[in-house]
């Protein structure tokens, strides 16, 4: 595992600033959440650290390395917000394709599927397979190699309420045999608390700490206009987070 450590990035399209100046510190083995609505700048920070977008001020260093340094050694798995299969290969090769990819061998192909709830899918091509297993062989591809840093993008904003339950439980569980540090971007405010060690809104420019820290509760309306939510949901967030999001709310 390594930390990631983004030092005054901001980027900037144009005369659009979709980020500025932020800063944030991942330990590694920490699970760090985004969270917010559209356009904040969640997914543009994700690419970032990926070195799928290059920052127009600051710096992203993976451990020692710069971003790009990272990505070259294959330091980084990714997990996009839609599997990321090819149509034509089964499981099993989607995830030893990620290898060969990378050079490294990390985990057997065929266990990890079969340790991902997918034992008798292994053989099968994407239009055989639900939803929300063509999304856990995605999260697969993104491990094959062991990566100590795992960026995951909205990785069940593609399924329904209890599937995207069911596979946030998983997936914690999983990252507790594998730990990893993570980051991960949803607009699952209640998502987010299930699974991650800290929640960072940036376009509030508050981090929830949890679970260590102590909590009040936020109404449902107030987290489905601060987070974008659209599910009924109570959320915790620490004690006196509550009125910095209501003055968000009301300066707009």
């Amino acid at each position: 595992m390594l930390p990631i450590s983004i030092r005054g990035v901001s980027r900037r399209f144009g005369a659009t600033l979709a980020l500025e100046r932020m800063d944030l510190e991942v330990a590694a083995g920490e699970f760090v959440a985004l969270v917010g609505p559209s356009g904040c700048g969640k997914t543009t920070l994700l690419r970032i650290v990926a070195d799928l977008e290059s920052p127009s001020t600051g710096e992203v260093r993976i451990g020692p390395d710069p971003a790009g340094t990272a990505r070259q050694k294959r330091l980084l798995g990714l997990v996009s917000q839609r599997p990321a299969v090819l149509p034509w290969k089964r499981a099993v090769d989607d995830v030893l394709f990620t290898q060969r990819i990378a050079r490294r061998a990390g985990f057997p192909a065929a266990e990890l599927l079969r340790e991902f709830g997918l034992a008798g899918h292994e053989d099968k091509r994407p239009h055989h397979l639900s939803g929300g297993m063509l999304q856990r062989v995605n999260i697969a591809s993104a491990l094959a190699h062991d990566p100590p840093v795992l960026l995951m993008d909205e990785p069940f904003s593609a399924l329904d309420e209890m599937k995207r339950e069911e596979l946030g439980e998983w997936l914690g569980h999983e990252l507790i045999r594998r730990p990893k540090t993570v980051l991960f971007v949803t607009h699952h405010i209640d998502e987010a608390v299930l699974l991650a060690d800290r929640v960072l809104a940036p376009d509030i420019e508050t981090v929830f700490l949890m679970p260590h820290e102590a909590y009040s509760y936020i109404s449902s309306r107030l987290i489905k206009e601060v987070a974008g939510y659209g599910g009924s949901v109570k959320g915790l967030v620490p004690a006196g987070v509550e009125q910095r999001l209501r003055d968000k709310l009301k300066k707009g």
